[in-house]
């Protein structure tokens, strides 16, 4: 995206204030209408790929960049997808204004920033107060989908959602505990970066859990 900040510091001053707002909901949808959000779209083409795939669910895309977010408003509009929507949110901040309780069916955090040197570390998106944040808007038998192409942020993520700690919240590791989903992508659509890495024939590490 040319004129498009690659980064941003989620936990600079200006993204620390609490501005995101509840996601609306398209009017042509039926009111139990299965929901999918891909956390930190940044290009959406995830999102845009699963829209058009299942056009009965509303997919919406969620990015603290709110020059990306206008951008991919402005692209859905375009191609006439009306069940997909976006809105901006700092995931670490304000992620528990977007949805109420048992409101989204898959969560979606696809190649999220690695922020390889260590002190840049507390800037990695998953930790428990988020997975907490998470479990409370998913819908039983929803869906928390992770995929990342750098196995130390894969493992880090498993980490956080394999702690005991955190056990009381019910989400169950689709494969086996401590271990990553084998197989293909699973919901039909992939984004662009995973497109990038299974070109270069490197390996996707997936995980996959689930609201039991």
């Amino acid at each position: 995206m040319r004129g498009v900040r690659q980064h941003v510091n989620p936990l600079g001053l200006a993204f620390m204030r609490v501005r995101a707002r509840p996601i609306e909901r398209p009017r042509q949808l039926a009111a139990d209408a299965q929901v999918d959000v891909e956390l930190g779209c940044a290009d959406a083409d995830f999102s845009f790929e699963l829209a058009r795939l299942h056009p009965e669910r509303l997919v919406v895309g969620l990015e603290i960049r709110e020059k990306v977010v206008a951008m991919n408003r402005a692209r859905a509009a375009a191609e006439g997808i009306p069940n997909l929507v976006f809105g901006y949110v700092n995931l670490n901040v304000d992620m528990d204004q977007v949805f109420g309780e048992a409101a989204v069916d898959r969560f979606h955090l696809l190649f999220p920033d690695p922020w390889f040197k260590e002190r840049h570390h507390k800037r990695r998106v998953l930790e428990p107060s988020l997975c907490e944040v998470l479990r409370r808007q998913l819908r039983p038998g929803g869906e928390l989908h992770f995929a990342s192409d750098v196995y130390e942020v894969a493992l880090e993520a498993m980490a956080v959602l394999e702690d005991p700690a955190i056990a009381h919240l019910g989400l169950r590791n689709l494969g086996a505990p401590w271990s990553f989903w084998r197989g293909e992508a699973p919901f039909g659509a992939v984004s662009r970066r995973e497109v990038i890495t299974r070109r270069r024939g490197q390996r996707v590490w997936r995980l996959r859990y689930v609201l039991s």
